[in-house]
């Protein structure tokens, strides 16, 4: 019998019927892609894990421990430490906000015209190869056990995710993650311990394990800054953290199911890394870096219980893929669709363009599956871009009054082009495009906003001491919103 086939077949059933049970439940497009601001602790903390869990935390991870070795939790460290800082500071703001969106945010603050640029950069820039990026994934793992092509791989996969999510929207998604993420804690503490005594112990490993791969600084202090860089700053801005905060039943539930959600996540990336190290025993030196979590675990399991493990990390894929395709579908339902092309759309037209938002997004991001391969390579350029375009206006939104709408414009467009034109210079002196890309936001955000004066559709506030002193945006009615909930 082919466990692996099984396995699959059950999967699908499965998802399908969770997400065929929630379409019939969806009425509005709050009900799609917000799941109706009311979401607890479970399934908000599972979603989390699932979607940072996914083709960069597990397939990623344990390629670049193959490659790189130890240095390369360089970047959980970095992606967890800015996630809990930046929801544990902004989450109540977030939350008391409840915003469907970052470009949501850009409108309220500096007015409409800021809006477009955002939602443009979050949708096409990121959230598109970003879902590119899970059908790589989904495609190594179905190639790897029903024996099809790559390619092939990518269209199961990928007529697979647009199913789902035009399907089930948020209440699926979350949901299905919530279940699933037990399956995957438990498939990668087992594929780590079994895996460990497969390759001959701890003492075998370390042994046969090259030096350099157990020295956190082998790939140098540049590379870990560049490392640092790309996976810290960008986590302020992740619109799938804003939109858990904002989608949970109350500030407290938001803030920490998404702070213990990454904790969990960088535990489960620093164990990619060891597995990968791992690895290095048993497999070919040649083995391609996204094929390395799959082919270990398929040589560590029996089909019967790995398997499951498995299918447990295709829906974590899955479901990633669905949540990318869905905040992008925000984006142009939302900021772009009810922005500006239509402001009087009704609800059942918002819920109409999203899903055709999430068949677009869906189709680009095919190509770009189809066309680059390498998972972090796809993930580097998304967060990248992303990071040194929204950082520091969105920080400016929350902390710094005097910013001005010709200030937060010149500093995204500045910054997208400091960047580019970095990259296609081959990164000088071995430094990251990231970094001359936020410096050169920083510098002209301050700048042009000491020279400019606010615009007449500008709030000018500073959401953050705002909502502390109940002032503005709604924040007095959330507060007791909030208090009633607790």
């Amino acid at each position: 019998m082919n466990w692996w086939l099984m396995w699959v077949i059950v999967f699908l059933v499965v998802i399908f019927t969770v997400s065929i049970i929630y379409s019939r439940k969806i009425k509005t497009a709050d009900d799609y892609v917000m799941a109706n601001f009311s979401l607890g602790f479970f399934p908000i903390c599972g979603s989390v894990i699932a979607t940072v869990t996914g083709s960069a935390a597990l397939i990623g991870g344990a390629g670049k421990g193959f490659e790189m070795g130890i240095a390369y939790i360089i970047t959980g460290i970095s992606y967890v430490s800015f996630t809990i800082l930046a929801v544990t500071i902004l989450g109540p703001t977030i939350r008391k906000l409840k915003l469907y969106t970052i470009p949501e945010l850009f409108v309220r603050r500096f007015g409409k015209g800021t809006a477009l640029i955002p939602a443009l950069i979050i949708a096409f820039l990121y959230m598109t190869p970003t879902f590119g990026m899970q059908l790589v994934g989904m495609s190594s793992i179905l190639s790897a056990i029903i024996d099809i092509p790559v390619t092939w791989g990518i269209l199961l996969g990928f007529f697979i995710a647009v199913a789902f999510t035009l399907l089930g929207g948020m209440p699926s998604v979350a949901w299905t993650d919530a279940i699933q993420t037990v399956v995957i804690l438990a498939g990668v503490i087992l594929v780590f311990i079994l895996g460990l005594n497969y390759a001959g112990g701890a003492g075998q490993v370390i042994k046969n394990t090259p030096d350099d791969l157990f020295n956190f600084f082998s790939i140098g202090g540049k590379e870990l800054m560049n490392w640092f860089l790309v996976f810290g700053p960008f986590y302020i801005v992740w619109q799938t953290t804003w939109q858990r905060v904002s989608a949970a039943k109350s500030v407290k539930t938001g803030v920490w199911s998404v702070n213990i959600g990454f904790i969990i996540s960088g535990l489960i990336g620093l164990l990619a890394v060891l597995i990968g190290i791992m690895a290095l025993q048993t497999l070919p030196a040649n083995t391609d870096p996204d094929l390395v979590y799959i082919d270990f675990m398929i040589n560590v399991f029996h089909p019967a219980i790995g398997g499951l493990f498995l299918v447990s990390l295709l829906a974590a894929l899955l479901t990633g893929a669905t949540s990318f395709l869905l905040s992008g579908a925000i984006n142009i339902s939302k900021d772009i669709y009810q922005g500006w092309v239509a402001p009087d759309a009704k609800d059942a037209q918002v819920l109409k363009a999203a899903r055709i938002s999430v068949a677009s997004m869906a189709i680009l991001g095919l190509f770009i599956a189809l066309y680059i391969t390498d998972i972090i390579k796809i993930y580097q350029i998304a967060l990248s871009f992303t990071a040194v375009t929204l950082v520091m206006p969105v920080l400016a939104t929350m902390f710094w009054k005097r910013a001005t709408k010709k200030g937060a414009t010149a500093s995204i467009i500045g910054s997208m082009l400091v960047s580019f034109t970095w990259y296609l210079l081959g990164k000088p002196f071995g430094i990251h495009e990231i970094l001359p890309g936020l410096i050169t936001s920083f510098v002209l955000l301050i700048v042009v906003s000491v020279f400019t004066k606010h615009s007449r559709d500008e709030e000018v506030i500073s959401y953050y001491y705002a909502s502390k002193e109940g002032q503005g945006s709604g924040f007095e009615s959330l507060e007791e919103e909030d208090k009633r909930e607790a």
